[in-house]
């Protein structure tokens, strides 16, 4: 059987996947079937060995042809031998051919090397012999482009073994090297003397010739630094003062001159030092022209301070005693001023305005002489930083610097800087320039000085503004405000254009019937724009100093002087008491400011109160106190305008002209400085706040409640059909009442500010609100009368909407909920005032309760007692 049928079979048949199973058999029937498939494996195994022993003929055959193919192998090996010794011999050959080959370019690369230096040695010799002849002709520009463009002192034919051949004869002195170093002293001497002679005789040709020769000599430094000793002297001839400099500002327009000069000449001459020196190489100008500039800025400084007589006004300064004057009351400036003008005339205070000014010009432009001067030097430093070395050998030493001040200078500078701890020569990693100089120094000076004379010129500037000012002479307030409770009405119909009109959509804004415009009456006084010019002149003075620490002084000094000053004296004024004055039928305000004792007028209800006789004060008095009080309200409103407007505008003047600052702090410190009045800001609207509280009291809420009062002369709210018909058609009280609160709020628009007005106004709103709910707890109503009442608290709402343009929603909410109360056709309807309120309402205390609408349903006479009780 062959094999494959026996894989077959066992695959069908033999279930055992191991034969160590057939062990754990006890079944006849298992223990046969298993010894039957172990004969059938024993089978299959009998026939691959069989397959197996079969196919070893063929191997052997396979063995036999390899045997034979050894001997040839063997006689191909005999025969490849040569052939291998030939390779060998002809690798070698080709490696010494190879290396011979490389030996041989080295050779060629050397040979090609030494005609080259003979090329150059040969050149070397020719250009010897013309630079020789050159000298010899006084040829200066032919032997400076020579040593530089062929016999530079570091060119490698100076070393080269030939260089010998160069040389015109034996002698040491004659060798190339020796040629050119006296060939290059020889002619720096020349450039230099033509040079000096060329700056005797003013000759600026001759001079710039000889500057572009220097950097050919390899001279650059020294040509830089005669270059600055020449712009050093035009410099001074330039600024120096002549007889059109006139005016008290003569040491301002010399450092202006002499700082202009010096902008000129390092913009004109940066072009030609950056052509022939290179890039960053005028740093060492620019250094040198600093020193110049800050000495000859110094020596003018010490003129100015001598002939300015400085400490002889300083010690007047301090004499007047100005921090006293500052916190002395204004009210007694008139006595203190006569006392300080025996120290300090009105001829030495002009003196004095004239020196502030020149302060301010001389600190002014040294600031920007500065910031000029760091500009130019900043990028010729970054330019040398990419050069490595390059700073060290252009930059001057900063004792170098110094020699060339004055020794008076030296002394000082070394004193000053000793005692804070710092080094006088000192050099600014990011422009190159001296830290501390002379001028550094009196900048400091500088600044004490201005403070001090500017915060006197403040100070004295603000006594005169409030000497002068002018509420007492203000047109336009003859006439007094009167009460208009008791203003001329009378059933018929008002004039066009003074009530207003009234149609579908509620009243109309009445326009303006006054004889006299607001335009008319001066609302506001001089002190507060004359005493904020002062103010904003001496801070745009701080600014333009450029220093922190003078706009921190004057900051101070400007506040404590209108505290003291303006808002001390105009706040006295705000707060004085009121003297009313009303018309011959007027009503007597002083009784009507007590407790209301008055009732509208209903069912049950007696007479109508009486008018009060009040006895006519003098119009003038009267009218110069009034003016005086409103003045100064409209003032202490004013000042803070101008106090915010002139905060926001000086901060952005320092954000703009500080911005060149490099030190960011400085900015910082006058923001900081300047953001202070913001918090004084907050005194003038709190005085405001107070005198318009105290105006509420003594004038609007008496006069409001008088109008209200009298408006409600002969009304009632219990009401007939045929007599709501007629209220409806021909409403007296909204007619009185529109022509009496129109009066007054014309009367206060054209004597108060804006800002006033609408504070005035709001303050009526809420009188009016407060006074006629307590009036209708004491009037009887029925459900008519309430109907029309609800239209009258409505109308009057949107009236006074209109003339304050504000929301009064949540002023009217109590009133106009009492006037829906007694409105409602049945208690039961009153339930939704209450029950509909809404989060706000409630968590604002300004709506109803239950208890309180209960009490107002009480003045219905058309509603019982138990119907009320059952809500």
């Amino acid at each position: 059987m062959p094999a494959g049928a026996l894989d077959a079979e066992l695959s069908d048949d033999f279930a055992w996947s191991n034969f160590d199973d057939l062990t754990q058999s006890t079944n006849v029937a298992e223990i046969e079937h298993a010894y039957r498939m172990l004969e059938l494996e024993e089978a299959r195994l009998d026939v691959e060995i069989s397959e197996s022993v079969e196919g070893t003929a063929d191997v052997d055959s396979r063995f036999a042809q390899l045997f034979d193919l050894q001997d040839a192998l063997h006689a191909i090996s005999d025969q490849l031998e040569p052939v291998q010794s030939a390779i060998d011999t002809t690798a070698t050959n080709a490696g010494a051919i190879s290396g011979r080959v490389r030996f041989l370019d080295q050779e060629q690369k050397k040979l090609k090397q030494a005609l080259s230096i003979i090329e150059e040695t040969a050149l070397l010799k020719h250009r010897l012999a013309e630079l020789l002849a050159a000298m010899r002709d006084k040829n200066i520009d032919m032997a400076a482009a020579l040593i530089h463009k062929y016999i530079t002192t570091d060119a490698p034919v100076l070393d080269s073994p030939f260089v010998a051949f160069a040389s015109t004869s034996d002698d040491d002195s004659s060798s190339p090297r020796s040629i050119i170093a006296s060939a290059t002293k020889e002619l720096v001497d020349r450039v230099s003397f033509t040079f000096d002679a060329a700056v005797e005789s003013n000759n600026t040709k001759e001079i710039s010739h000889c500057f572009r020769l220097f950097p050919l000599l390899g001279e650059d430094v020294r040509g830089l630094d005669m270059y600055s000793d020449f712009l050093c002297n035009m410099i001074a001839d330039k600024s120096r003062v002549t007889t059109d400099i006139q005016g008290a500002s003569v040491y301002a327009v010399r450092l202006t001159r002499l700082f202009e000069v010096i902008a000129v000449v390092i913009d004109n001459h940066f072009p030609l030092v950056e052509t022939h020196y290179g890039p960053g190489r005028m740093i060492r100008v620019i250094q040198r022209l600093q020193m110049e500039g800050t000495k000859r800025a110094a020596m003018v400084l010490d003129f100015f301070e001598d002939e300015r007589h400085i400490k002889r006004r300083i010690a007047q300064i301090q004499q007047a005693d100005t921090s006293q004057t500052r916190t002395k009351p204004y009210a007694q400036a008139a006595d203190h001023r006569s006392k300080s003008e025996d120290v300090v005339s009105d001829h030495d205070f002009k003196d004095i305005t004239d020196i502030l000014g020149e302060l301010v010009l001389i600190e002014r432009q040294i600031a920007m002489f500065s910031r000029f001067m760091e500009s130019r030097a900043a990028p010729e430093v970054k330019a040398l930083s990419m050069e490595p070395g390059s700073k060290e050998r252009v930059f001057h030493k900063p004792a170098a610097i110094l020699k060339h001040l004055p020794l008076a200078m030296q002394g000082i500078l070394d004193t000053k800087a000793s005692d804070s701890a710092k080094t006088a020569a000192e050099l600014d990693e990011i422009t190159g320039l001296l830290v501390h100089t002379p001028l550094s120094l009196r900048i400091s000076w500088l600044t004490d000085t201005y403070i001090t004379f500017e915060s006197f010129f403040v100070s004295r500037s603000a006594a005169k503004v409030m000497l002068l000012d002018d509420t007492n002479t203000l047109s336009g307030w003859a006439e007094p405000i009167v009460d208009a409770s008791d203003a001329e009405t009378s059933k018929s119909k008002p004039a066009p254009g003074l009530l207003g009109s009234f149609g579908q959509r509620g009243w109309r804004k009445p326009g303006m019937s006054a004889a006299r415009g607001q335009s008319d009456i001066a609302q506001t006084s001089s002190c507060v724009g004359d005493m904020f010019f002062v103010a904003k002149t001496a801070l745009e003075h701080s600014i333009a100093t450029q220093q922190p620490a003078a706009v921190e002084a004057i900051s101070q000094c400007v506040i404590g002087v209108m505290n003291s000053a303006l808002l001390a004296t105009v706040e006295s004024r705000a707060l004085g008491k009121w003297n009313a004055i009303s018309s011959a039928k007027g009503l007597q305000l002083s009784a009507v400011s007590n407790e209301l004792s008055w009732r509208l007028p209903g069912v049950g209800s007696g007479a109508n109160a009486a008018d009060a006789q009040a006895e006519e004060a003098p119009i003038g008095p009267v009218a110069a106190h009034q003016r005086e009080i409103l003045v100064s309200v409209n003032n202490l409103d004013l000042a803070g305008q101008y106090l915010q407007k002139t905060a926001d505008e000086l901060k952005t003047r320092v954000t703009g002209e500080w911005a060149r600052i490099p030190q960011r702090d400085h900015v910082t410190r006058a923001q900081k400085a300047l953001d202070t009045f913001g918090a004084f800001l907050a005194k003038f609207m709190h005085a405001k706040q107070r005198s318009l509280e105290q105006f509420g009291a003594q004038v609007i809420k008496p006069w409001v409640r008088a109008i209200l009062q009298q408006s409600y002369r002969d009304i009632k709210y219990v009401l007939t059909d045929e007599e709501f018909n007629d209220v409806q058609n021909d409403n007296l009280f909204q007619k009185r009442f529109v022509l009496k609160f129109g009066l007054l709020v014309r009367q206060l628009k054209q004597r108060l500010t804006a800002g006033n007005v609408a504070a005035a106004l709001d303050i009526a709103a809420s009188s009016l609100a407060v006074d006629w709910e307590r009036a209708i707890r004491q009037s009887k109503f029925n459900m008519l009368g309430g109907i029309m009442f609800e239209k009258d608290v409505r109308e009057i709402q949107r009236y006074l909407e209109l003339e304050s343009d504000t929301i009064l929603r949540k002023k009217f909410l109590r009133l106009i909920q009492s006037a829906s109360v007694l409105a409602v056709e049945g208690v039961a309807d009153a339930r939704h005032i209450f029950d509909g309120q809404s989060v706000a309402d409630v968590s604002s205390q300004a709506a109803l309760s239950k208890s309180e609408v209960k009490a107002i349903l009480a003045n219905r006479i058309d509603v019982s007692e138990k119907d009320i009780s059952e809500i």
